[in-house]
């Protein structure tokens, strides 16, 4: 049976996360991923004409995997809403993310871009701190969302406690303002901030340690990243081995 994900219109690592996880229960189950091309995508800050084009050549699932045309068509194909995806993928987490697909997918995902990313011999720690933005539908997801800064620079602190014979190098992430940092120590940390969405996921999946927020785009980077994870709870539930904070 070939399986593909139900069209979606919204952003980058919420379209990403469900294609992600479809390829790993259609494959767990002996059957195959069928690529739906994206038609819609939020975050289109700059109303690139070009900006599907480029998120589909940055994904890298069209050169690897077959994707929906005439010919596929004629194929018994079983279209998955987002929801059921996501359900079906956190019942047996660990199974998919130490899956031969997993591998399979990552490779496919960095085949086309520099996974030493900071090209550096330092540890790089990713955060990716997730502000309100254009996209966020109503108040009471913003407040579902919202993170205060301070809870970023507590984990930081842990983690130069715990690699504190390491050199290491913290990059954040995010769409706010260099002012929103002014009562943070800003130490052995670069800020990268209203950045592309391609270099954003990029430095996320390819950091030595990536640091999440409440959002499918650090989610999916975490599934993507062989570093270590540190999960901050929302409505997706961690990998086995990643650490969970408060």
């Amino acid at each position: 049976m070939f399986f593909t994900v139900a069209e979606r219109t919204d952003g980058f690592g919420a379209q990403f996360q469900t294609m992600i996880c479809c390829i790993l229960i259609a494959e767990h189950y002996g059957n195959y991923y069928i690529h739906t091309p994206i038609k819609l995508m939020e975050h289109n800050y700059n109303n690139d004409p070009t900006f599907i084009e480029k998120v589909e050549n940055y994904m890298n699932l069209k050169n690897n995997y077959n994707c929906l045309n005439n010919e596929t068509n004629k194929y018994n194909i079983k279209i998955i809403n987002a929801i059921d995806i996501i359900n079906k993928f956190e019942s047996n987490i660990n199974v998919y993310l130490h899956s031969q697909s997993l591998q399979k997918l990552k490779r496919c995902f960095w085949d086309n871009k520099n996974k030493y990313f900071f090209n550096n011999n330092k540890i790089n720690v990713g955060v990716h701190i997730r502000v309100p933005n254009i996209h966020d539908y109503n108040n009471f997801e913003v407040e579902l969302r919202l993170t205060p800064i301070n809870y970023y620079f507590n984990i930081i602190n842990q983690i130069k406690q715990k690699y504190f014979d390491k050199e290491l190098l913290f990059h954040i992430y995010s769409q706010n303002d260099i002012s929103d940092y002014d009562k943070f120590d800003k130490t052995n940390i670069e800020f990268h901030l209203n950045e592309n969405v391609f270099d954003t996921f990029t430095g996320l999946a390819a950091a030595n340690i990536l640091i999440m927020s409440k959002s499918s785009f650090s989610y999916s980077a975490a599934i993507i990243s062989d570093g270590e994870i540190y999960y901050q709870p929302f409505w997706h539930i961690p990998g086995p081995n990643w650490i969970v904070c408060q």
